[in-house]
């Protein structure tokens, strides 16, 4: 199955808001391919790299951290002090670009 970008944007959100909301500590760490089987998105190379772009774009943001890279690949850490886990909590995060407005929002506020 293919999917266009914003399909696997908006599906790769969705996961990591279940994997956010169904945490039961103060942190949450996953791969790009955790995202993409919770998600029920292929986990062909191709797919998987659209998913970690996305993990990128809010790494840059600084909603989400790296927390290891191995040869298995990168393993990315979202904590609770970060923007994008209170807006997963309540459930107002569905894109990027709502994403990027929680990180530019919680920049002006410091």
């Amino acid at each position: 199955m293919v999917e266009r970008f914003d399909e696997i944007e908006r599906l790769t959100f969705k996961a990591l808001s279940e994997l956010i909301r169904n945490a039961r500590g103060t942190c949450v760490t996953f791969t790009c391919k955790k995202l993409a089987k919770m998600a029920k998105l292929s986990t062909k190379p191709v797919t998987l790299t659209l998913v970690r772009e996305v993990l990128e774009q809010l790494r840059r943001e600084g909603l989400i951290s790296i927390y290891k890279v191995s040869s298995h690949g990168i393993k990315y850490m979202i904590t609770r002090d970060s923007p994008l886990w209170h807006a997963c909590k309540t459930g107002e995060v569905l894109s990027l670009r709502a994403a990027s407005d929680i990180s530019k929002s919680q920049r002006r506020n410091r």
